[in-house]
């Protein structure tokens, strides 16, 4: 929208404004007026929106509602409708799955690459060759055949879960395995709430797998749960703004799946509205504990193994059980 010459920068493309949820709130937007920017006021924003102050008001009440809310997304509804869950073999049967990690031998025109470690990052293309990310080197990776590969073993790395932002691909969380120095050398956070339950889910962000730009493109829900504070509620800074892909594992090196992790999402959703409501305060000390998530998880695979259960729990979780 346009007024007295000024467009109205807003983050939501489809709405025509382009401001963040607080500006609204507060009344304010920012504004490019040629190269230079500044803060509009309520009366400004109303006259930018095409809305007399009543409706402005109204704007504002539904944003702050909407802030308030920690988290608008089912983890269930995800993985039904788009198909987000992966069994936790999937990629662990095929060394050269994405995901898997590498060391190059035997090339020739790149001679100076072999010893050296990668991650297959494509599958195999119509001309018999894998894309591989080489470590330390910056790009889209190389082409590689198969056959100047060798996949690293089981014994030499971990079981970890991969977690997708929205501009990567569809899948939303996939069991890989990664070295072990690749994962436990980097600077990690971890999971409050799941610490809380006692699994040690240590959580770092890895690079997109592709070139990413806008801000939708790096949105991770299922990131965004597992960092939500015990205390509040809340996603934790920086974490509630372009979360992006991240690396799961377990603080005590043991195997971890794409299983373990959405259990634990699941739990985490189902506590959101508990810290959401005001008249009966979610007890912290009962709720978020060692056994509250034991419970649900027994809840689940009780579910799960039912013949007359809930169907849709019985296509989420395999039948291995979980790790956690």
């Amino acid at each position: 929208s346009s007024a007295s010459g000024l467009r109205v920068m807003a983050a939501e493309s489809g709405s025509g404004i382009d401001c963040s949820l607080g500006r609204i709130a507060a009344g304010e937007a920012d504004v490019d007026a040629g190269n230079q920017r500044r803060v509009i006021s309520a009366s400004e924003l109303a006259e930018a929106l095409g809305c007399g102050q009543i409706d402005l008001e109204k704007l504002q009440a539904g944003v702050e509602e909407q802030a308030a809310a920690a988290l608008v997304f089912d983890p269930r509804e995800q993985l039904e409708r788009d198909r987000l869950f992966r069994r936790e073999g999937q990629a662990a049967e095929d060394v050269f799955a994405v995901g898997r990690w590498v060391r190059l031998q035997g090339l020739q025109s790149a001679a100076q690459l072999n010893g050296r470690s990668g991650m297959v990052i494509e599958p195999l293309n119509e001309t018999g060759r894998l894309g591989v990310q080489v470590s330390s080197i910056a790009g889209k990776g190389k082409r590689i055949r198969p056959a100047n590969l060798t996949a690293f073993s089981d014994d030499e790395t971990l079981q970890v879960v991969r977690l997708f932002c929205r501009g990567e691909q569809s899948a939303g969380l996939q069991t890989w395995r990664w070295p072990q120095r690749m994962v436990t050398d980097r600077p990690f956070e971890v999971s409050p709430i799941a610490m809380r339950v006692g699994v040690p889910l240590h959580i770092v962000r890895v690079e997109p797998l592709r070139d990413l730009s806008a801000d939708t493109e790096f949105d991770n829900q299922w990131l965004m749960h597992l960092m939500v504070d015990h205390e509040t509620g809340v996603v934790r800074h920086p974490w509630h703004h372009r979360p992006g892909p991240a690396i799961v594992w377990r603080g005590d090196e043991g195997d971890l799946s794409a299983d373990d992790v959405c259990l634990m999402i699941c739990f985490i959703d189902s506590l959101l509205a508990r810290y959401r409501d005001k008249e009966a305060p979610i007890d912290i000390d009962a709720e978020v504990t060692r056994e509250a998530f034991q419970f649900f998880k027994a809840r689940e695979m009780q579910a799960a193994s039912e013949e007359n259960g809930d169907s849709d729990r019985g296509r989420w979780w395999g039948e291995g059980g979980f790790n956690i």
